[in-house]
């Protein structure tokens, strides 16, 4: 995230990062057999706040 970026629940600048463990994948909707890929949240370490949802490995989202 940027350097400036602040939580805007309690402007925390201080920002981690955290992944989904176990089977919590996202997987494209068109393709059944897809493994999918990992999610990451930015969390704020002060009040708790997911900032924003990624997913690791976006290629396996592209359309067709």
């Amino acid at each position: 995230m940027d350097k400036d970026f602040r939580c805007p629940e309690c402007g925390s600048r201080k920002i981690g990062k955290g992944k989904l463990d176990g089977y919590a994948v996202l997987r494209p909707a068109d393709k059944l057999f897809s493994t999918g890929s990992a999610i990451i949240a930015e969390v704020c370490s002060n009040c708790g706040l997911i900032i924003q949802w990624r997913v690791k490995k976006p290629e396996k989202f592209k359309g067709q």
